[in-house]
């Protein structure tokens, strides 16, 4: 076959971060110690229009000797078999591809006339957290990838993020990015939502809706809200849901406390719970700092709870003040803990 593989090269590491985002990593100890002033309001977010949130693409590269003009279609897959692959149609021989898995081997080929070319592979970092694009959406991210006792949280189940309408709205691109990631349910948390989002965007795209409005930070550990968040964590624990895209306004506050909650319970560490938490930094909505009054005292609220570790703690908040059954968590566990 004329087609020859540029890039990747043969075994490859490739980052899906951009520049920004890994100097944000490297400034990662100097952020605990800013100042803990805040920079937003929840419930009035700014958007600052600067958008460092997206992830870095792939791009693939090659060569065709043949003169005839080309009508080529990349194809990118996880197995060696090339099944079940993304696919990229292009009469280019250079194109990109966003939103691969991170800490990934991928396997990729070129098809021209109903002929591949020979197959090459290539790793992705495992640059955490995973940064997704929706196109015309900010903050967007996987919540899965991190490693726990036992394995790793799965990537592909459920994404975080900002809203669909009223201050962020998904471009035609953005359409396209949200099929192809295969979302099923739209888990809105914004009471701001209530009877003032009447036929979401996710309702046109095939998408269940779940409206549960709930709060940040400590009020999310009270019993006067305990009911809303008993039912965020029960639809967790339901197979038929995934994937979940799951967002309040910016992603960053409610979101980002109930995540914080979820996080705990499969194993990750305080640092990459903080870590994920000030990530939104690189979002349109504002500096997120572990030092900020509301969320230094929600990290102490919680540490409060009973049990050593911060899986203890969550648990403990999950059986006993939530109520929700051993039945759901084991649920929760089995969806997105992939055993080593």
């Amino acid at each position: 076959m004329s087609i020859q593989l540029l890039a990747p090269a043969m075994g490859a590491s490739v980052s899906l971060y951009t520049d920004t985002q890994r100097a944000f990593r490297r400034e990662e100890d100097k952020r605990a110690h800013l100042d803990g002033a805040l920079t937003f309001k929840w419930y009035a977010l700014e958007d600052t229009s600067i958008e460092r949130s997206l992830p870095a693409p792939v791009v693939f590269s090659f060569s065709d000797d043949d003169e005839k003009t080309g009508h080529y279609i990349l194809l990118v897959s996880e197995y060696e078999d090339m099944r079940d692959p993304r696919t990229a149609f292009t009469d280019e021989t250079t194109t990109s591809l966003y939103n691969l898995k991170a800490d990934t081997k991928y396997y990729w080929c070129i098809q021209k006339d109903g002929v591949r070319s020979e197959i090459f592979f290539f790793y992705t970092t495992p640059d955490l957290p995973r940064c997704v694009r929706i196109d015309g959406v900010s903050n967007v991210r996987d919540v899965g990838g991190y490693l726990v006792a036992g394995g790793r949280i799965r990537q592909g189940l459920l994404y975080r993020g900002s809203e669909l309408e009223l201050h962020s709205h998904p471009t035609q691109t953005g359409v396209s990015d949200i099929r192809a990631l295969g979302l099923s349910t739209d888990l809105d948390l914004r009471g701001e939502a209530v009877g003032r989002v009447l036929f979401p965007t996710s309702s046109l795209l095939d998408m269940r809706y779940a409206l549960i409005p709930t709060v940040p930070y400590s009020a999310v550990l009270q019993k006067a809200h305990r009911k809303t968040t008993r039912a965020f964590f029960a639809l967790l624990a339901k197979r038929s849901a995934y994937p979940i895209y799951a967002h309040c306004w910016g992603g960053a506050d409610r979101t980002g406390t109930l995540f914080f909650l979820l996080g705990a319970f499969l194993g990750m560490s305080k640092n990459e719970l903080i870590y994920e938490y000030e990530f939104t930094s690189l979002s349109r909505w504002g500096t997120r700092s572990r030092n900020h009054p509301p969320f230094s005292a929600f990290v102490a609220d919680f540490e409060a709870l009973e049990g050593e570790t911060y899986k203890q703690k969550a648990t403990f908040f999950f059986l006993r003040k939530l109520r929700l059954t051993k039945k759901q968590l084991e649920s929760i566990e089995d969806i997105f803990i992939e055993k080593a």
